[in-house]
């Protein structure tokens, strides 16, 4: 069988390759490796004699995400969607990367198809850099963040909760949290600060200790969210500030009473005739005005019904046609999957994201949570 060829004129390439401060491999079809650079060697240890001719995913890559998810053996591996949909990545992806060691390292990598003469897609390139310094520190900030959100959801009475966060980074400005208020229920908690990154994780650090000053409060939305408004306009920098929305639940009447200050409206799936409605309540976003007032909802939850609370990073992003996917698209999507009511739900919502999108990754923070009533309780 011949051994895999590069379709280009390769005559000054490599050296022009071995010459960049950026990791770079050029890939066939099937994803062999057809040319490997020197920096690639010095991030990986890999030499271009052990990889050339083999696949990334062949125990010499193997990218997971920042969750340890793997990306080469399945089809969200950045290299494969960009051949795939003939498109290149529009900004950085964090992934890590195995060595030769058996070690992994944190790269930022940009990948896009390499198409021939004809514009026919017939491998595809990708470009990396060692992000091990400024990772160190995020991971860091992370691991302070992932503490501040409920390490298991309460699953009590008739209720049950679920819960997905797609960060963009890192550090994210989505934000959850669900705890006792009393009485047998409980508050949940979903908010959006303005950005991502270092900056928003900040801000969300800040509303769980408010969260927790006004815990005397939590068991009135309206008051609750008044408060914590109140306080965070003392020290919102700039622009900044943050959406939420707030809901008491009574895991065993199926009930809950909620409020809003400027989030996406969660949406109601009615299993009796399979509709969708929007939870809205009006009020500003948290830190604009420090004596904004909120209003107060009242939802009741039948069997076999959802309520699906989202950040706006999962609708306010383009399809491929241009067009912004919108809450008709979430709707659609929650209608066809409502019956699961669980994570899986979740992760088919935000991977049909991904494929309206054409992304390898959506460029805002995604926070899915699920507050259900199972069709058997």
């Amino acid at each position: 069988m011949a051994g895999p060829t590069l379709p280009l004129d390769v005559s000054h390439l490599r050296t022009t390759l071995n010459h960049l401060n950026l990791g770079v491999y050029i890939t066939d079809r099937d994803r062999r490796i057809l040319l490997w650079n020197r920096k690639a060697q010095e991030i990986t240890g890999w030499r271009a004699s052990e990889v050339v001719g083999k696949s990334c995913r062949d125990n010499i890559l193997n990218h997971v995400d920042r969750n340890g998810q793997p990306l080469c053996t399945t089809k969200m591996c950045p290299l494969y969607r960009a051949m795939e949909l003939d498109k290149e990545s529009r900004e950085p992806i964090l992934v890590f990367a195995r060595k030769a060691d058996g070690t992994r390292v944190a790269v930022s990598v940009t990948v896009a198809p390499l198409r021939d003469e004809k514009g026919i897609v017939v491998g595809g390139i990708e470009t990396f850099r060692d992000e091990s310094a400024q990772v160190r520190d995020l991971e860091f900030a992370r691991t302070v963040q992932q503490r501040l959100t409920p390490e298991s959801l309460p699953q009590e009475g008739v209720i049950r909760l679920a819960v997905r966060h797609y960060p963009h980074d890192l550090v994210s400005g989505d934000f959850y949290d669900v705890r006792p208020v009393g009485a047998g229920r409980y508050g949940v908690l979903v908010a959006d600060v303005r950005g991502h990154g270092v900056s928003a994780g900040l801000y969300t650090m800040m509303l769980k200790s408010l969260e927790e000053q006004m815990h005397s409060r939590a068991s009135e939305p309206a008051r609750f969210m008044a408060a914590i408004n109140a306080e965070l306009s003392r020290y919102v920098v700039d622009e900044s500030f943050a959406t939420a929305f707030y809901a008491v639940v009574d895991p065993t009447r199926g009930s809950l009473r909620y409020t809003n200050a400027g989030h996406p409206a969660p949406m109601h799936f009615h299993r009796a005739d399979g509709t969708v409605t929007e939870m809205d309540t009006h009020g500003l976003p948290l830190g604009i005005l420090g004596d904004g007032g909120y209003a107060e909802g009242a939802a009741q939850l039948a069997p076999g019904d959802l309520l699906l609370c989202y950040t706006d990073g999962i609708v306010e992003v383009n399809d491929r046609a241009g067009k912004m996917l919108g809450t008709p698209w979430l709707a659609a999507a929650l209608q066809r999957y409502a019956q699961r009511a669980d994570e899986a739900m979740l992760d088919h919502i935000y991977r049909d994201a991904l494929s309206a999108c054409g992304d390898v990754i959506l460029p805002d923070d995604v926070l899915l949570l699920c507050i259900a009533r199972p069709a058997e309780t």
